[in-house]
């Protein structure tokens, strides 16, 4: 059981598996440009992996083997900062305790909570992408939520709706001034009213709504309101998201203040 300990918290394991991890996401971005693989890598994000992994339906067996080996790497990972954490750091702080030493273990086990809010991201909640909504409908989703689409505001030439968003510039597109005012309740009772743009979503108990797009014109069949576009909405909700960001936080600022804190060791130590 020792020798096993320190293999896995050796640093040469580390370099193998984290060497295996890039080539592993190199072949996953070589799929994901792929003609062949490329509808099915986007189905999967477009969904929580929990319900893509149960649909016999939900992608080639390719690209499940290729997400078994990535958590088989990550969990691979895991087990090196675990053990890595107790050989190397908890001991050394039994012979001499150090500042530096306290918060590296910090960071290190910070690093593991980021890690699990990841996985926790894959898991947890629900995700609804692609909920297309002309003015006055309405979209029902899960533990009784509605959404419904009261306003579209678009300013813009109609016309570039039909360009891919990656292709518009500011002067095409005004992503501030273009705006969906929506109503979320649940079981029938108003929750909250937002007014919501691109990059600017409204949250609220959980629940995220985005808007992700405005949908062409030509796609307005029975839109409540001529020459108005219909929205594209992801609707979602991570439980763990909130713990995942103060996680992330913290392990920024604990590595920034570790590498403080060493560099100006160093310095010191070259002066003397």
């Amino acid at each position: 059981m020792k020798i096993l300990s320190q293999r896995l918290s050796s640093l040469t394991f580390t370099t193998i598996v984290l060497v295996m991890l890039l080539v592993w996401l190199t072949w996953g971005i070589l799929m994901a440009g792929s003609s062949a693989t490329m509808n099915p890598f986007g189905a999967m994000n477009s969904r929580l992996v929990r319900e893509w992994l149960m649909d016999s339906e939900g992608g080639p067996g390719l690209l499940k083997f290729w997400f078994g080996g990535l958590c088989v790497m990550m969990a691979l990972l895991g087990a090196n900062l675990v053990f890595c954490s107790w050989n190397k750091i908890l001991r050394i702080m039994r012979v001499k305790f150090s500042g530096p030493k306290l918060l590296m273990l910090v960071v290190h086990m910070v690093f593991g909570l980021v890690a699990l809010g990841h996985f926790g991201s894959f898991m947890l909640g629900y995700r609804y992408e692609k909920v297309v909504l002309a003015e006055g409908q309405s979209f029902s989703f899960g533990n009784g939520h509605g959404l419904k689409l009261e306003q579209v505001r678009f300013v813009d030439d109609p016309a570039i709706l039909k360009k891919s968003p990656r292709y518009l510039t500011g002067n095409e597109f005004h992503y501030r001034r273009n705006f969906a005012d929506i109503l979320l309740s649940r079981e029938g009772t108003e929750v909250s009213r937002d007014r919501i743009s691109i990059l600017r979503p409204a949250r609220h108990g959980g629940v995220q709504i985005t808007l992700a797009r405005f949908a062409p014109l030509k796609s307005m069949k029975g839109s409540g309101k001529r020459g108005s576009p219909r929205a594209v909405f992801i609707i979602s909700r991570n439980p763990v998201l909130s713990a995942f960001l103060v996680a992330y936080g913290v392990m920024i600022v604990g590595m920034s203040i570790y590498l403080a804190m060493t560099w100006r060791k160093s310095v010191l130590n070259t002066n003397t």
